[in-house]
């Protein structure tokens, strides 16, 4: 039996950061430039790609961690302790609306009085 391959596709990666295809294409295009990760053909779709961290990428995603945890101490240490897992709960729930609403249909444009 063949082993899973490595890496997420591109579309992958949109879905999972709620972004277009072109932003994503474009970020992984300095990134590939930067050496932080490579572009494989997708095993069984000619059309995608694999994106896999190199090492300089998993250096610069552990670095970024760090800093993005930092960042979220000094923002949380606004509240209360109480209240800052409620908080974070309450975020989540947002941004999964979002997300959702990003996807929902258009509704059709509404039509005007002549």
């Amino acid at each position: 039996m063949e082993a899973p391959s490595e890496g997420l596709t591109q579309r992958e990666l949109a879905v999972l950061m709620s972004s277009d295809p072109n932003t994503i294409a474009s970020l992984l295009d300095r990134m590939q430039a930067a050496k932080l990760l490579e572009r494989r053909p997708h095993e069984s779709d000619r059309r995608a790609h694999r994106v896999k961290l190199l090492a300089k990428g998993r250096s610069v995603q552990q670095e970024l961690r760090d800093i993005a945890i930092k960042l979220q101490s000094e923002v949380l240490s606004s509240l209360p302790q109480e209240r800052r897992e409620q908080f974070l709960i309450d975020l989540e729930a947002v941004a999964m609306a979002c997300q959702t609403s990003a996807k929902a249909p258009l509704p059709p444009p509404a039509s005007k009085a002549e």
